[in-house]
């Protein structure tokens, strides 16, 4: 493919019916997609494309500037990849429907290392936070490249953890990846740390593209597409997260589930995977059979009194402050100032809900 046939890749992934199947069969079909572009209603159905789709798309290209839209993608930093560019990710290539032009802003790691997609619940308890962070960590600082959604929830856990791990972590999006379009924007930021750290934003979705409900399941495929496996931490039995795993079974990659409490509905998602032969994972080691590399030692220290009170009543577990001022005999006040301080000083984290936890 030459670099000048490249802006009409883009344009035709501006008109939203021409999706990965159907420009797929235009690439089968003529000998540049310049030619494509401009072709006639007649060698666009001869093409496979449908009668009434390739007239709505005659009239929309008059409306649709190649070069402009190029030039856009430019400015935005973002670089469009075709499926016949060498660099486009070799296992995406193998699904069924593979996108036809990814939007990539930041780049790609080696094909050659370990992709994990993780994935689950955007409401997730303190429980499947907790098991997201203390597995994908050390699965990251191993050298596995951890690939999810940015969603609330599992996704942003395991982004934020494979970043802590100074690992590489891959964002896919089901809105186009220019800072405006990023879905949830409270994660804009955590996608700016993924960029900056050698990561990446992915998306088949143009610039300025909404983060619309019928996106999420096609951004899915791409997820469990990039990856040698898929690992599910909560979800409910009619969760997307089960869509991307059965993606990932589909494409005879491997899929794994953390079992979690009976009695809770996001453990229905991956006890139900479990039945059907995913693999339970209940230490990093489980996960494709790395060796972790041990996490470095904590640098924190407690300065006084009540850091060390509060210290020792924590642990990896999440603990609610209202069992901590119980336990500490601190008055709520100088409670909520000192974790305060401690988690500036990176020794606590935060889990939300008023559950703290402490790094080692």
């Amino acid at each position: 493919m030459t670099e000048s046939d490249r802006p009409y890749w883009v344009a035709l992934t501006a008109f939203h019916p021409f999706g990965a199947v159907r420009i797929s069969r235009l690439a089968r079909r003529f000998p540049s997609m310049e030619d494509a572009f401009g072709a006639s209603a007649l060698a666009l159905t001869e093409a496979g494309i449908e009668p009434e789709i390739a007239s709505r798309f005659l009239q929309e290209r008059l409306h649709i500037d190649p070069d402009s839209l190029y030039r856009e993608l430019e400015i935005h930093g973002v670089q469009a990849i075709t499926i016949q560019d060498e660099i486009y990710p070799p296992l995406l290539k193998q699904i069924y429907d593979p996108p036809a032009v990814l939007f990539v802003r930041g780049a790609l790691p080696n094909p050659n290392r370990k992709h994990l997609a993780v994935v689950g619940s955007r409401s997730a308890s303190p429980y499947g936070l907790r098991v997201t962070d203390e597995l994908i960590e050390p699965v990251a600082r191993a050298g596995v490249v951890i690939v999810s959604g940015l969603a609330y929830g599992i996704d942003a856990t395991a982004h934020d953890a494979a970043l802590r791990a100074d690992g590489t972590t891959l964002a896919i999006l089901g809105s186009g990846v220019d800072h405006e379009s990023i879905y949830p924007s409270h994660n804009r930021a955590l996608a700016s740390r993924i960029i900056a750290q050698g990561g990446a934003l992915i998306s088949e979705l143009p610039l300025r593209t909404p983060p619309l409900k019928q996106h999420f399941p096609m951004r899915n495929r791409i997820i469990a597409g990039l990856c040698h496996g898929t690992l599910v931490v909560e979800a409910g039995i009619k969760s997307g997260s089960l869509i991307t795993a059965r993606s990932a079974m589909d494409s005879n990659r491997d899929v794994y589930a953390v079992p979690g409490p009976i009695h809770s509905l996001l453990s229905e998602g991956p006890h139900e995977l479990i039945k059907n032969g995913a693999t339970p994972v209940t230490k990093p080691e489980d996960i494709f059979g790395i060796e972790p590399m041990p996490a470095p030692v904590s640098a924190y220290q407690p300065a006084n009194e009540e850091e060390t009170l509060i210290w020792s009543r924590l642990s990896r577990l999440p603990l609610h402050v209202d069992e901590l001022i119980r336990s500490t005999q601190l008055p709520t006040s100088k409670l909520m100032s000192t974790l305060t301080l401690m988690e500036m000083k990176g020794g606590i984290t935060h889990e939300g809900g008023q559950f703290y936890t402490r790094h080692a």
